[in-house]
């Protein structure tokens, strides 16, 4: 199983690696960030889209990847305005490591809970039907909007609104009764 993932972004890589790194150039990223970013991008395309998109065409592929390839970039843009000089270099490595336990993650407890429900949102996304998942992973995940899912799924706007409003009390439940979770995906 592991292979296969690792043949599918090989594949993947290889056919559109380089148009993505030009998108990202293009958006003014410095090279070792667009890297970053294209590298980022398959990372996330594969684990959010990995077990559906065998059916897609080469244009739905692509549009995945634009778009996950610009909020990559959105996002580092954004991150520099909030944080406008985050390097860290020329720093010990007891003051690394007192900036990152400090200011980075100021508290474990916080953070442990953070990552655990994280997982169980992952789990339940897992959970869900293919045609919610789709759904859930581009608006929840990816912070696209209903316009912009129903657009790239190819289904109506009100199907998308009633499947992120199902996802969305799905995922609840999930959260709030992890005791009855099912074992089979919801449909």
């Amino acid at each position: 199983m592991q292979q296969e993932w690792k043949e599918m972004l090989q594949t993947l890589y290889e056919k559109h690696a380089r148009v993505l790194r030009f998108a990202a150039q293009s958006k003014q990223l410095p090279l070792e960030e667009a890297d970053d970013a294209v590298q980022d991008t398959f990372c996330s395309f594969i684990e959010a889209y990995g077990d559906c998109f065998a059916g897609w065409n080469e244009r739905q592929i692509k549009a995945a990847l634009m778009r996950i390839l610009y909020n990559r970039c959105a996002d580092y843009y954004r991150e520099k305005i909030r944080h406008p000089d985050t390097s860290i270099e020329g720093y010990t490595q007891e003051e690394e490591y007192r900036i990152i336990t400090e200011l980075i993650v100021p508290d474990v407890e916080e953070y442990v809970a953070a990552k655990a429900e994280l997982l169980q949102v992952r789990e339940g996304i897992s959970a869900m039907s293919p045609a919610m998942r789709e759904v859930a992973m581009l608006c929840l995940v990816e912070s696209r909007s209903v316009k912009e899912t129903s657009e790239i799924l190819k289904i109506n706007e009100s199907t998308c609104r009633m499947r992120l409003s199902r996802a969305r009390k799905y995922l609840t439940e999930w959260i709030e009764n992890p005791a009855g979770k099912k074992s089979e995906k919801r449909k």
